[in-house]
């Protein structure tokens, strides 16, 4: 099964956009705080966030973004139609969302798209009264916070909506608006090289680039990505599709094809998805690093880095025998650590300083200090915002 976001032939470059969002990227953040366990890689701004927030405020993100249970309302990406929205603007734009769109949003995330069945689905669903009664036991069969948020947003979307929203400012104020200003260079970052692939490379360059979890398709000329369930997504009838690099939706990446929100896919930044992925340099930045790391073999190190040295002298200043010499200059010799070359009746050894400087060059690209070329990305598990098919 498969989710298929099909191009016209012709210019499918000029129906690829890229955004983000800081309110959106907030509400996936607040899900982190709520269940830390399911990403590990988080961890550091789980505990971030416990020394930021007041207790009071970390309890109602954590019982808000719990209910929604890896459902994302549509709702929180209004942001995603404007030109780079600040998260005062989303904020606002949140808050003129209709009434019916609250509710019926709302009533899924807390009770779950069984309620609404697929031939059906829609806002004028809120003033079904079969529909409000799946709804509360569905919600009330779950937990009882849920039917409480459920019962509340039917009763009176605009009340509920405002609550959230003053969540959301409360929660960006105290932690997540410093987080957002660590986290945006990287986004943009992220914006700028697919960019640069579709200007270079097209649609097929994007996909390569951003979307290894999906596949450009020659014949059909559409990206494909595989899925729980069949989806069609014209996407020149959508006005287009953006790509939205996240940092706190990992690992999931999210689809977004309901007819109300923006055509989107929600994907990963790169270097969240491969830290552990072993790199081409490892295996002789440990080779070097086993070499120097035994006592006397750097001390030899240092000894032939003074001058050449044999192995006779280098055994009579460190007092031990020639047989044990060797065995540490035949390692040192075979990390590229030290060279070897005839003097007459002695073989002298001398250091290698520029294989010294590549060991340590290469070190701090493998743990990040400097930047590096950039490693094919392993594709992650895909999901989608709703079920609903576009």
């Amino acid at each position: 099964m498969t989710v298929t976001f099909r191009f016209p032939r012709e210019r499918a470059i000029d129906l690829v956009g890229f955004a983000w969002s800081p309110l959106f990227e907030a509400v996936l953040s607040m899900a982190v705080v709520a269940r830390p366990k399911r990403t590990p890689m988080h961890l550091p701004w789980t505990r971030r966030c416990r020394a930021l927030l007041p207790p009071e405020l970390h309890e109602e993100v954590r019982t808000l973004a719990r209910a929604f249970d890896g459902y994302v309302p549509g709702l929180f990406e209004v942001g995603l139609v404007g030109d780079s929205a600040t998260f005062e603007d989303e904020l606002a734009a949140f808050g003129r969302i209709d009434d019916d769109v609250v509710a019926y949003e709302l009533s899924l995330a807390f009770a779950g798209l069984p309620c609404a069945p697929t031939d059906v689905r829609g806002p004028h669903l809120v003033h079904d009264a079969a529909y409000r009664d799946e709804v509360l036991t569905s919600a009330s069969a779950r937990d009882d916070g849920r039917v409480v948020m459920a019962r509340a947003v039917l009763e009176d979307p605009a009340r509920e909506r405002d609550r959230i929203a003053r969540l959301f400012a409360r929660y960006w104020e105290a932690a997540f608006e410093q987080e957002w200003a660590r986290v945006l260079p990287r986004i943009e970052a992220e914006v700028t090289d697919g960019a640069r692939a579709l200007v270079t490379r097209g649609a097929p360059g994007v996909v390569d680039e951003l979307l290894p979890e999906g596949r450009w398709d020659e014949a059909t000329s559409s990206i494909v990505v595989d899925k729980t369930y069949d989806a069609v997504c014209d996407v020149a009838a959508r006005g287009g599709v953006l790509l939205v690099p996240t940092v706190y939706g990992w690992p999931r990446v999210l689809l977004e094809i309901d007819q109300r929100w923006p055509l989107a896919i929600f994907v990963p930044l790169r270097d969240l998805r491969q830290p552990e992925v072993p790199q081409e340099a490892d295996h002789a930045v440990a080779d070097g690093l086993r070499a120097l790391g035994d006592e006397t073999r750097l001390q030899i190190t240092r000894m032939v880095a003074e001058q050449p040295r044999s192995t006779k002298e280098l055994a009579e200043l460190l007092k031990l025998s020639d047989s044990s010499i060797s065995r540490h200059l035949k390692i040192l010799d075979g990390a590229g650590v030290v060279t070897k070359e005839r003097d007459g009746y002695f073989v002298l050894y001398r250091l290698r300083p520029e294989r010294i400087g590549q060991l340590g060059a290469a070190l701090r690209r493998t743990l990040g200090l400097d930047a590096g070329a950039g490693q094919p990305v392993p594709a992650l598990p895909v999901s989608a915002t709703r079920d609903l098919g576009g």
